[in-house]
């Protein structure tokens, strides 16, 4: 059912051509039917010529004919050469500017053609269709707002969009929040970091709130990957969908979990290649293996990124569990950077640790778990009562994880701190690169 916001911005759309109707119907097809394959070569060979004859860095690969040809990069050798990487034939041509978080560093400005731009507002009105919410109904969006990502008040209003401020996640604010979404009986869809969402989600379950009238239609989870127990707890007491979109600043929206609740994220092949690597090289690896992230996007001509290495950790199955074409993420591991390792060298994932303290989600209210050196880890805790009464289980629980020699303290705090993303670390690794 359409409603009226969304009417007027598909007539907008078609009184100058229907480009954004355009990309949505070729985002449709591939996600609906499988991709081109035909299509998809002949935008990759388009990209990798216009890169080599327009931007100084890809200009050295000129000999390069396949995309395997071409090096692996990341941000850091993006910023060690930042303007080899823009292409020269956008240089007096408007393009969009996007500006990473700079959570894992210094923030990246990245040049978006036209094209790329419309390809983008395309992805996200399907993404979010086939998951239940629609183009202009009402959306709750949580985050630290402030002067480079706010919305203007009219823009806002035109979208539908209330701007909460989540800069503050005490019980005070979740108490208000509740209450503002109880009091709004529009139908309505919630959108967040992760990091945002599990704090909602630990107040709803120290509270053991529940309520299912508050007409909630979808919750979205974006940036860092959600814990599973913090999706189920939101889904249980809100009575509602939650799904997690994986996806940055630099390319956009690359996956999606299944609305069917099977967990697999689903990957946008009809913007993006996409590629999984070894941890310490830069081969493919076997199906349902972890492996690095690598993105070639396919519509971003004003500065190409190819083979693009995200610092992301994902695990790739060859079939989807519902059926759809392709091959699906079953899980997204997170950042490179935030996997520890055991006391004996091994690797591990932070969803060890993340997982691990939803045990203890009824008493405490934020924590941050720091690996301090080889075998020292410090956890630092936000609980109601300042002090945790219940140490020895969780170092045990921890240890049955990191190994029985594991030395773990304790640090008590009253806010675990925000990023200059917005973003509250949950896992921190100060040993040293471990992967």
């Amino acid at each position: 059912m359409y409603n009226t916001r969304e009417i007027l911005f598909w007539l907008k759309d078609f009184f100058m051509g229907s480009p954004v109707r355009r990309h949505y119907l070729e985002i449709k097809k591939a996600f609906e039917t499988g991709i081109n394959s035909e299509n998809t070569t002949k935008q990759i060979k388009l990209l990798l010529n216009h890169a080599k004859l327009s931007t100084d860095f890809y200009g050295a690969y000129s000999s390069a004919v396949e995309l395997s040809d071409f090096p692996v990069i990341n941000k850091n050798i993006i910023k060690s050469q930042y303007d080899s990487f823009i292409s020269r034939t956008y240089l007096k041509k408007k393009v969009k500017k996007n500006i990473t978080s700079g959570s894992t560093g210094t923030p990246l400005i990245v040049y978006k053609n036209n094209d790329k731009y419309l390809r983008h507002i395309a992805e996200n009105i399907y993404l979010s269709e086939i998951i239940g919410y629609r183009l202009g109904s009402r959306l709750y969006y949580l985050r630290v707002w402030n002067k480079l990502n706010k919305k203007k008040p009219l823009i806002a209003f035109s979208q539908n969009i209330i701007l909460e401020d989540a800069s503050d996640l005490s019980d005070e604010y979740f108490k208000d929040l509740f209450s503002r979404l109880k009091n709004d009986k529009s139908r309505k869809s919630i959108l967040a970091f992760a990091s945002t969402l599990e704090a909602f989600a630990s107040f709803l379950s120290r509270n053991a709130v529940k309520c299912r009238n508050l007409n909630i239609n979808i919750i979205i989870s974006i940036s860092e990957s959600l814990p599973e127990e913090a999706q189920k707890t939101l889904n249980l007491a809100l009575s509602c969908p939650v799904i997690c979109r994986y996806s940055n600043i630099e390319n956009g929206f690359v996956a999606q979990q299944c609305i069917n609740g099977d967990g697999e994220y689903h990957l946008n092949q009809s913007s993006f290649k996409i590629e999984l690597l070894e941890m310490d090289s830069d081969n493919p690896v076997k199906i349902g293996e972890m492996g690095r992230i690598v993105i070639t996007d396919l519509y971003n001509f004003a500065m190409p990124l190819i083979r693009y290495d995200t610092g992301d950790i994902a695990v790739l199955s060859e079939r989807s569990e519902c059926g759809n074409p392709g091959p699906v993420f079953k899980r997204v591991e997170g950042r490179k950077v935030d996997f520890i390792s055991d006391t004996y060298g091994r690797l591990l994932s932070p969803h060890v640790i993340t997982n691990t303290m939803w045990k203890y989600a009824s008493e405490v209210k934020q924590f941050q778990f720091i690996q301090k050196k080889e075998n020292e880890y410090v956890l630092k805790l936000n609980c109601d009562n300042l002090r945790f009464g219940r140490d020895n289980e969780l170092i045990d629980d921890l240890r049955f994880f990191l190994g029985p020699n594991a030395k773990i303290s304790f640090e008590y705090v009253s806010e675990i701190p925000i990023l200059s993303s917005g973003k509250r670390k949950k896992i921190i690794n100060e040993a040293g690169q471990l992967c």
